[in-house]
């Protein structure tokens, strides 16, 4: 009898383990459910912590886009000119050619459905000149509605170690969407949209097989898993989930209705009381119209010419795998679970070549990494002079006149002297980018990736 009450407890501390443990062993993961009216919450997971927010970043950039065609400074048929940097961004994107222009309502619909990241820097940089100065915007305004923890640096949601958000954050977000922008909310259920003859499908798949989902978000970085935002309504109540971090699209959204499931059930069961304990009060709500005329975005003239790229593009810091090398392709896996259409091209090619990544194992490395470890070369010359001459004449010709440059030295196998031509202290992204603007001038060049690159 002691043998069998002993397994009872074995077998019983086993399920309990096994239970917890994907929440325990995924390191992205949070989620959380309130009630839209009233902020009551229903469901909370690691709503604190901070997470990568990926293409849910889009919500505040559609927030803002909103706020500026509420307050007149911009109507749904306006056109926004589409930038080289624009039309240079990595997928998922629209495709919008440098030059064209493309109309707010067509901006919108693209943010939402397709979740473009060209057409996001084409909204960022109409809106305050420069994709980092509507960055700055965008964190000033997310604290002004009373999400605390999450900072912008970019319109996108690209990958950028200090661009952070929680579970709780995207929900107020999502919630104040709604509250604020009623007349435009209905964006948010498209499950399709037709641009340039051809038709794009929602990533959200709630919005099609969810009763009362009517939006809002998806989100998908290999660093951050895969995110989603939900409002659905059933029987008046209305509710705004957040699951962060899921490993599979498919078991986001299951995870999801779960959760959904639930506290439309808890609210049936007691519809006077819902977590009365955890009763927060919502930030007071600051009209469109005065909230663009604090901002002053007129002060911030559309900016012509080149701008330097550090300026537009912060950080990429290289991602993190949670589970040790030799169990398994875990970036197979990865790639063969993403949609094509929402995975990071330029994490995809960095990922590929990459030998070895259990240097990243956890958020509290990525403040060590140093994501300025990749340069562009011009070329190698078989003089300092001749080599330093090529890269000022790019330099020139491209308009990176501000950039760390360098000669770097290099003794062949014969014993004879190589000058390597360099941008230095990039990003990839950066780099990428870079590398673009310098063969659209007409010089050619490649990324690169050494210790060279950021020596001091």
């Amino acid at each position: 009898m002691r043998w069998f009450s002993g397994c009872v407890v074995f077998v019983a501390l086993f399920a309990l383990t096994a239970a917890l443990a994907p929440a325990q062993a995924n390191s992205k993961y949070a989620a959380y459910v309130m009630h839209a009216e009233s902020g009551d919450i229903l469901f909370d997971r690691y709503s604190t912590a901070r997470r990568y927010p990926a293409s849910l970043t889009k919500m505040m950039t559609l927030y803002m886009l909103f706020e500026a065609v509420e307050a007149g400074e911009l109507t749904l048929e306006s056109k926004l000119k589409v930038s080289k940097r624009a039309a240079g961004q990595p997928p998922s994107k629209l495709g919008v050619k440098a030059g064209s222009t493309i109309s707010v309502d067509t901006a919108i619909r693209a943010l939402v459905v397709k979740s473009a990241n060209d057409v996001a820097v084409v909204v960022a940089e109409t809106l305050a000149g420069s994709e980092w100065q509507f960055a700055k915007t965008m964190t000033t305004r997310a604290r002004q509605l009373g999400m605390r923890s999450t900072t912008f640096r970019n319109a996108s949601g690209l990958p950028n170690s200090r661009q952070v958000t929680t579970a709780r954050d995207m929900a107020e977000l999502g919630r104040r969407v709604m509250q604020d922008f009623p007349q435009h909310y209905h964006y948010f259920a498209a499950k399709s949209f037709t641009y340039g003859g051809r038709t794009y499908s929602t990533h959200n798949s709630l919005v099609k097989n969810y009763d009362g989902a009517d939006g809002i978000k998806t989100g998908y970085t290999r660093r951050s898993g895969f995110n989603l935002v939900t409002s659905a309504e059933k029987d008046g109540v209305r509710l705004v989930g957040v699951v962060l971090g899921g490993r599979k699209s498919w078991s986001r959204d299951r995870h999801m209705r779960d959760i959904l499931n639930n506290a439309f059930a808890e609210v049936a069961k007691n519809p006077t009381r819902i977590a009365a304990l955890h009763r927060k009060t919502p930030a007071p709500r600051l009209k469109p119209t005065l909230v663009a005329a604090l901002a002053a975005r007129t002060a911030a003239p559309t900016i012509a010419g080149h701008e330097p790229l550090r300026n537009e593009i912060m950080t990429a810091a290289a991602g993190f795998s949670e589970t040790p090398a030799g169990e398994g392709d875990i970036l197979g896996a990865l790639i063969a679970s993403a949609d094509i259409d929402d995975f990071n091209e330029f994490e995809r090619a960095r990922i590929a070549s990459a030998p070895n990544e259990e240097g990243f194992i956890g958020e509290g490395d990525l403040e060590t990494v140093n994501p300025f470890a990749f340069g562009v070369q011009i070329g190698a010359y078989s003089t300092k002079e001749l080599a330093q001459a090529e890269l000022e004449a790019a330099a020139a010709k491209s308009g990176f006149t501000d950039r760390d440059r360098a000669i770097l030295p290099t003794m062949r196998a014969d014993g004879s002297m190589l000058y390597r031509a360099r941008f230095r202290k990039l990003t990839e992204i950066e780099a990428t980018l870079a590398c673009t603007e310098l063969k659209n001038a007409g010089v050619s060049c490649f990324v690169v990736s050494d210790a060279d690159t950021h020596l001091n």
